[in-house]
């Protein structure tokens, strides 16, 4: 077994907590900051208030010993459906599947809460996403323009 594999066990997928906000901003700047110069302006989870989203207890944290490596937030929408609205894992985490983990532990939670869809959209500057979401199993549904960015929408059928 790799040293790789060894250390993804011990990465902990839990609750965020007002103890986070800083390293969740911070954390959430640096995934998405790479992207700035390719939209002109900083991508729109750059730009939350974690410490009010961290208060809905909508946002979940990977964490490896003292940590935290990805970070996932979501929202129940009007029609019972889900959105994902923010997944981010730090550079130095990301080829480890914590990305995976995450979205799919809050499928978990939407089918525990009885959501029957989750949605999600992404810039369409970024290709990591593109790739991921249809890999587990998001269709794309439309493009189009919406808060001064290019987005592509997924959803899926939990």
């Amino acid at each position: 077994m790799s040293e790789r594999m060894i250390e993804d066990k011990n990465v902990i997928l839990r609750r965020a907590d007002h103890l986070d906000t800083e390293a969740i901003t911070a954390l959430v700047r640096a995934a998405f900051g790479q992207y700035t110069p390719l939209i002109g302006k900083p991508p729109a989870p750059a730009l939350y208030d974690y410490a009010a989203l961290i208060e809905t207890g909508r946002v979940r944290v990977a964490v490896c010993g003292v940590q935290i490596v990805g970070v996932i937030y979501t929202y129940p929408e009007q029609d019972g459906g889900v959105m994902l609205d923010v997944l981010a894992v730090s550079e130095a985490a990301r080829g480890r599947g914590i990305a995976m983990r995450l979205i799919l532990e809050a499928e978990a939670r939407a089918r525990r809460d009885g959501a029957s869809l989750m949605r999600v959209y992404t810039n369409a500057v970024m290709a990591g996403p593109q790739r991921l979401y249809p890999k587990l199993g998001y269709t794309e549904t439309h493009r189009g323009e919406s808060d001064g960015y290019q987005r592509i929408h997924y959803e899926k059928r939990l």
